[in-house]
C-alpha cells in the first residue's frame, strides 16, 4: 500500500446565515435530514410527541413537575410513540408535513429533481418482552412518492426485513441493504425486490450484523465493506467487494489491512471516473473482553480508482486516537471533510471537522461547536448546518 505525504494550512472558511427560523414552525423541535435547492426544503426526521405538564392546581407536589398524561412518565411508551415524517417547503415560509407514519427508525432515497422519494419506517414495540437472544423484532414499511413527496403509496415489503439504506442509480433501479446484513435490487421502481448473493464471510449469522460501510457510485457500482479476521491468505483485514449493476456476483475490490472501515464514499464522477475513500480505525476490533481496551484508535484515509484491480494508497496523515470517528465527505477538486467528535476533556464533546482542499495533502481543523443536523452537497461543494433555528451554509 503506497503512502502520500501531506502538510498543513490555515486557510479561513465562513459560514454564511442562509434562515434565522429554520423549521420554527414544526414541534417539537428538529431540522432532521434536510435538504435545500436554491429556497426549497425537504426533510425526513424523527419526531416525538409533545410532552406537556399539568397546571399548578393540579400537582400533587407543587415542587415537582408532572406529565399530563400517565404514558409521558414511560420512557418506552415514548419511543413506542415516535414518527416518521416526511415535510417540505420553503426556507422562510416554514415546512409542511406530507406524511407521518409510526416509527423510531428511517432511511430515505431521493431523485435529483426530488420528484421521487422512497422512505423506510423501522417501528420496534419497546414494551414487548426482550428476546432470549436478544434480537428484538423490527416492523418494516416502504413507501413511495412519484410527486415530490405530496401523495404516498406504500410498497410491498416483508416486515421482518429490516431496512438501513435506500441506494438509487434513478427512479426505477436500485438497493435496499439491511440488518444481517442483507441486499435486495429492483428494477422496477420498488414493486419487486430480489436478494443479491453476499460475498465471502458477510452473514456470520448475527440477525443484526450490518456492513462496516455502504457505498453506491455514480456509475452504478455497490460497494460493501466489512472486517474479517481470516479469509484464505487475508488475516484482520477489512474486505471491499463491489457489484456493477447488472451482475450476480459481488467480487472483490480491494484489500485493507489491519483495519476498521468507519465510513466509504466516493468523488463526484468525472471522464476520468471517481475516486473512493475510506475512512478507518487503524487495528484491531474493540475487544469488549479487555476493560482496559476502549475502542479508540488512529484513524487514517485510505483512496483508490473506480476501476478494477486498482491500488490503494493510504494518506499519510492520521488522526488522533482521542477523536471518535463519525464520518466522512467527498467533494469535487479534492476537498474531504472529516467528521470526528473529542470527548476526550472534562467539558462538553466537541464537535470538529477536518478539512482538506487538496486530496488530503495538508488539512485544517475547524471547531464550529454543536450543530442540529446538516450535511454536504458534494457537487457543489456546500456544507449546510442548523444551529438552534438557524441555518448556515459555508462553500469551498
Amino acid at each position: 500500500m503506497a503512502v502520500l505525504a501531506y502538510g498543513y494550512q490555515g486557510t479561513a472558511t465562513h459560514w454564511e446565515t442562509i434562515a434565522t427560523n429554520f423549521g420554527r414552525n414544526d414541534k417539537p423541535y428538529g431540522g432532521g435530514a434536510f435538504r435545500i435547492r436554491e429556497n426549497q426544503v425537504i426533510s425526513l426526521k424523527l419526531a416525538e410527541q409533545p410532552i406537556t405538564f399539568k397546571p399548578a392546581s393540579e400537582l400533587k407536589d407543587p415542587e415537582v413537575a408532572e406529565p399530563t398524561e400517565a404514558w409521558m412518565n414511560d420512557s418506552s411508551e415514548r419511543l413506542n410513540r415516535r414518527s416518521v415524517v416526511f415535510l417540505k417547503g420553503t426556507l422562510n415560509g416554514g415546512l409542511t408535513r406530507t406524511f407521518q407514519q409510526r416509527g423510531q427508525n428511517a432511511a430515505w432515497w431521493y431523485s435529483k429533481d426530488w420528484g421521487t422519494v422512497f422512505v423506510s419506517t423501522g417501528w420496534i414495540d419497546y414494551k414487548a418482552p426482550r428476546p432470549a437472544n436478544g434480537a428484538v423484532p423490527q416492523l418494516t414499511k416502504l413507501w413511495h412518492s412519484s410527486d415530490g413527496g405530496q401523495t404516498w403509496s406504500q410498497l410491498h415489503w416483508p416486515e421482518d426485513a429490516e431496512i438501513e439504506q435506500l441506494l438509487f442509480l434513478d427512479p426505477q433501479r436500485g438497493y435496499a441493504i439491511g440488518w444481517g446484513p442483507h441486499v435486495w435490487r429492483t428494477t422496477d421502481a420498488g414493486r419487486s425486490w430480489q436478494e443479491v448473493k453476499l460475498p465471502p464471510l458477510a452473514n456470520v449469522g448475527e440477525p443484526h450484523k450490518t456492513f462496516d460501510a455502504v457505498n453506491f457510485g455514480p456509475d452504478g457500482v455497490l460497494r460493501v465493506a466489512y472486517y474479517v479476521d481470516e479469509l484464505g491468505e487475508i488475516k484482520t483485514s477489512t474486505l471491499v467487494y463491489r457489484l456493477a449493476w447488472g451482475e450476480s456476483d459481488f467480487e472483490q475490490d480491494v484489500v485493507l489491512p489491519n483495519q476498521i472501515v468507519v465510513d466509504l464514499q466516493s468523488s463526484p464522477q468525472t471522464t476520468g471516473g471517481y475516486s473512493l475513500y475510506a475512512l478507518s480505525k487503524l487495528g484491531p476490533p474493540r475487544d469488549i473482553d479487555n476493560v482496559a481496551d476502549n475502542g479508540r484508535r488512529t484513524g487514517a484515509l485510505s483512496t483508490w480508482g473506480s476501476v478494477r484491480h486498482a491500488s490503494v494508497q493510504q494518506l499519510q496523515h492520521t488522526f488522533d486516537e482521542r477523536l471518535l470517528f463519525d464520518g466522512l465527505s467527498v467533494g469535487k477538486d479534492g476537498v474531504l471533510l472529516v467528521y470526528a467528535t473529542d470527548a476526550s476533556g472534562d467539558g462538553a464533546p466537541r464537535d470538529l471537522t477536518f478539512l482538506s482542499k487538496n486530496f488530503g495533502k495538508s488539512w485544517e481543523e475547524l471547531n464550529d461547536g454543536a450543530a442540529q443536523g446538516g450535511y454536504f452537497d458534494p457537487e457543489t461543494n456546500t456544507q449546510y448546518a442548523l444551529f438552534a433555528y438557524t441555518l448556515k451554509k459555508r462553500q469551498f
